[in-house]
């Protein structure tokens, strides 16, 4: 499955944000809006891994548009699953923040990050933030 990501220097830089295992936790995102959990699990729908992959996280927006990135990517044991449009930043009381994410399954952006099966992403060793601009540099 999917493909080392050395070809992608010439992509545009995205935001990686690493999904744990799955976990049920029904959770407010936007006012009435919940999702169902946190992290990944085979079988998930779209739905589910956009509000997963979206919020909270300890992050700043404003260094996420000084760096030029429109875009996020799910990645889960090193494999992509799913590449977004970020949206609004929707700041919580406890200062992490949550975007507002249109999921992309067609178009240059999924091609080059997802594509059918997902890419393989070599992160540096020792890195353990689950937020990380892409590529380094």
């Amino acid at each position: 499955m999917g493909q080392s990501t050395s070809h992608t220097r010439a992509a545009p830089r995205v935001l990686m944000i690493r999904l744990g295992p799955w976990l049920a936790d029904r959770h407010e995102i936007e006012p009435g809006n919940y999702r169902a959990g946190i992290g990944y699990r085979e079988g998930m729908s779209l739905t589910e891994l956009v509000d997963a992959t979206r919020a909270w996280w300890r992050i700043n927006p404003q260094r996420v548009a000084w760096e030029g990135i429109g875009h996020a990517v799910a990645v889960h044991r090193g494999i992509t699953r799913a590449a977004m449009v970020i949206g609004d930043w929707i700041q919580r009381d406890d200062g992490r923040w949550a975007f507002t994410a249109e999921p992309l399954t067609v178009g240059p952006v999924h091609d080059v990050w997802v594509g059918p099966s997902g890419r393989v992403i070599e992160f540096r060793k020792g890195n353990q933030s689950p937020v990380l601009y892409w590529p380094p540099q």
